[in-house]
């Protein structure tokens, strides 16, 4: 994918070369007020073509299908559905049509509706298009407001594009793999589009990155876009090249046929895209940018701080004294004492243990007598914040929750306390596991609220649907999810929410927007695995600015192939014989490089599980003139030196330069950016790893 990572050709817009880091803005907690503002920073115009297609879609001026410059879609609604056997392009010119709109500093937000005057079905589009970048936001809502059932609303594609391409021109569709638990997780990968070919995409299960990511991006010779589906739940997109060269884009739910009662309303997964025209890592780079600026949660303005944490589950020691609160307590002093930020208690506090024990949300009665709250106060006394592991959505059969309300769970079979998938998509149950969250969390004082799913959905969400509303219950069930998580959001504005699916599986646009990715595969639950880390960093960081995954070993090879802006540690920090000073040598390492992650990512290599080859990337911040190289030779690789081409350097200027080995000693240089920029890298020992931070002289 990136055997060649020299410039196609120079940016034809200064957005994707030349904008500096906006980490500023709040997100909206509401889903229809979308991703949130970026409150300060130099806006940089969004392309004319941008702007004027989103004005012409969804703006006052009613749209006639004009045309746009090169193969970006035509002014015309980039969505479609079948009504009562129709196709919505055969229609919906002729329903009636409203627009409102608002223009914000770095933003126009559009209203629009289309309402079918006969059967009164309105559908409406809240739409987004960004000042300061080449990017269109939008999530449909479909709504009955007549007087009966409504015909059947099928096949609703919240994205339906045709792209002007010829029959010569190259497509490439470029991607990274989801989670899956494997060697691939994460993976870069591309595939070419050829005339005639078609390619479709979706997750395993109900999960929305199990095994395919979404988000991913179209090019086209030196130009394309990144698509962004925000669906937490069992969405698909479709490429077709058509034999004339066209190509066509779909992507939605992958099953909708269903009516909608007198007064119903249903919504559409999210779509973003973001254009752009250069260089393709560069264009990797603005998106991870418009998510660092527009969608990823902040505190105080500035993105979440992800975990940096000494222990999650004691996988090495046995559950035993660390499970209870004498043993927490313990473990938070020795979290402080390592320089972490958080103590990480994952699933090992409540009666029946996991996995039998998910749905019964109550503190072991002898382990913790007070309840979590002594452990909690233990950390906000040592300046930690307090990590608390859930999966509220499985309920194991003859737990508290099984027993006492069958009637909030989707059944895995007909059999009282049975167990099965607790229905988020009833107001009623959603409501009370919301009080019940709300109160553990303030009773415990947590700050970090960790939400797991270790279960597939769409088998619960399928079996449960009428023949005439299918997709009914995966609708209310995502819908419901998103309720509970903005309402404790809400509740506690200083917490943040940690999502976690079997590790990584439940990536999406949507997730995104109101949680952190801190283990981000469950490969990393066994020890031993850092050249998958490494891939994972890799493959993940094209896209996703901040995640983070387990080490298991204070060594620097091991702890720099896991550790990103975040990091939480397998380590049995309660043994007498665990090397404390090693491990606070490892800490003071990743805090000091958590910084950089903010920043832009080049990557130096090609990704590969091969251990005979070096494995680098770059991590650069144009607005602090700093940036950091980490570089990997794997156990097998012959070659003992690698010659490097950085990028963002000014040549004439002269930077510090640190060089951090193995045993983490630091050698100084100064060097010009010239200079650094083609360096050679030196690693004399297999399956060895280097650090390089460099700064610009006199900032």
């Amino acid at each position: 994918m990136f055997r060649d990572v020299r410039r196609i050709q120079a940016l034809q817009w200064t957005l994707l070369g030349a904008m500096t880091l906006l980490v500023d803005g709040i997100l909206a907690a509401a889903e229809d007020r979308g991703p949130g503002s970026a409150a300060v920073g130099t806006l940089v115009p969004s392309p004319p073509d941008t702007m004027a297609w989103a004005a012409a879609v969804f703006g006052h001026r009613q749209s006639g299908g004009e045309k746009t410059r090169g193969w970006w879609p035509a002014a015309k609604p980039p969505f479609s559905f079948v009504y009562d056997g129709k196709s919505s392009e055969t229609f919906l010119d002729s329903w009636q049509r409203r627009t409102e709109d608002r223009r914000l500093a770095d933003r126009v937000e559009y209203l629009t509706s289309w309402t079918d005057p006969r059967t009164g079905l309105k559908v409406s589009a809240t739409t987004i298009a960004f000042r300061d970048f080449p990017a269109v936001d939008w999530v449909l809502r479909l709504e009955n407001t007549g007087g009966h059932d409504s015909p059947i609303v099928e096949k609703v594609q919240a994205l339906d594009v045709l792209l002007r391409t010829s029959a010569e021109q190259a497509m490439v569709l470029d991607r990274s793999n989801g989670d899956d638990c494997s060697l691939r997780s994460f993976l870069p990968t591309e595939r070419a589009l050829k005339p005639g070919d078609s390619v479709g995409l979706a997750p395993v299960g109900g999960r929305p990155s199990n095994g395919t990511l979404p988000l991913f991006n179209l090019q086209c010779g030196a130009e394309g876009f990144f698509t962004a589906i925000g669906w937490t739940g069992q969405w698909s997109a479709a490429f077709q090249r058509e034999a004339g060269g066209a190509t066509r884009l779909r992507a939605g739910m992958e099953l909708t046929h269903l009516r909608l009662r007198p007064g119903e309303a249903i919504r559409t997964p999210r779509i973003m895209l973001l254009r752009w025209s250069g260089d393709r890592i560069e264009a990797h780079n603005a998106f991870r940018r418009l998510l660092l600026a527009h969608y990823l949660p902040k505190l105080d303005g500035r993105p979440v701080e992800l975990a940096i944490a000494a222990q999650t589950f004691n996988r090495t020691g046995g559950q035993g004294y660390w499970a209870s609160q004498a043993g927490q307590i313990a473990a938070a002093a020795v979290n402080r004492e390592l320089g972490c930020n958080t103590l990480w208690f994952d699933a090992g506090w409540f009666e029946g243990n996991f996995p039998d024990g998910v749905g019964n949300w109550l503190p072991k009665p002898k382990e913790f007598p007070n309840g979590l709250r002594p452990v909690g106060d233990a950390c906000r006394k040592l300046g930690l914040k307090f990590l608390v592991w859930y999966e509220p959505e499985r309920v194991a059969a003859g737990t508290q929750l099984a027993r006492e309300h069958p009637e909030f769970v989707l059944p895995a079979q007909k059999a009282a306390g049975s167990g099965g998938l607790f229905n988020l998509g009833d107001p009623r149950a959603r409501r009370w596991l919301t009080d019940l969250l709300v109160k553990q969390i303030a009773d415990f004082n947590i700050h970090t609220y960790r939400n797991d799913f270790n279960t597939d959905p769409l088998p619960f969400w399928r079996q449960n649907d009428p023949p005439d509303r299918q997709g009914i219950t995966e609708i209310r069930y995502v819908e419901g999810l998103y309720a509970m998580w903005d309402e404790l959001r809400a509740r506690f504005p200083r917490m943040y929410l940690d999502d976690c699916a079997s590790g990584g599986r439940r990536i999406d646009l949507e997730t995104i927007m109101r949680s952190v990715v801190q283990t981000r595969s469950d490969t990393a639950c066994t020890a031993g695995r850092s050249e998958w880390d490494q891939c994972q960093t890799y493959g993940l960081s094209l896209y996703l600015p901040l995640h983070a995954t387990i080490g298991w070993d204070v060594g620097a090879y091991e702890c720099r192939s896991s550790a990103t802006g975040g990091f939480c540690g397998e380590w049995d920090i309660l043994d007498k014989s665990f090397p404390l000073d090693q491990a606070r040598a490892a800490i003071a390492e990743i805090k000091a490089n958590r910084k950089y992650w903010h920043g832009d990512f080049y990557p130096l290599t090609p990704c590969t599980m091969a251990a005979d080859v070096w494995i680098a990337w770059q991590l650069h911040r144009g607005d602090l003139d700093e940036g950091l190289i980490l570089a990997f030779r794997r156990k097998d690789c012959p070659q003992p030196a690698f010659q490097v081409k950085l990028r963002g350097l000014k040549p004439e200027k002269s930077y510090t330069v640190t060089f951090i080995d193995d045993q983490r000693h630091a050698a100084l240089k100064t060097m010009s950016g010239r200079e650094l920029a083609s360096r050679a890298l030196s690693l004399p020992t297999p399956r060895s790893s280097l650090v390089v931070r460099y700064a610009l002289e006199g900032r």
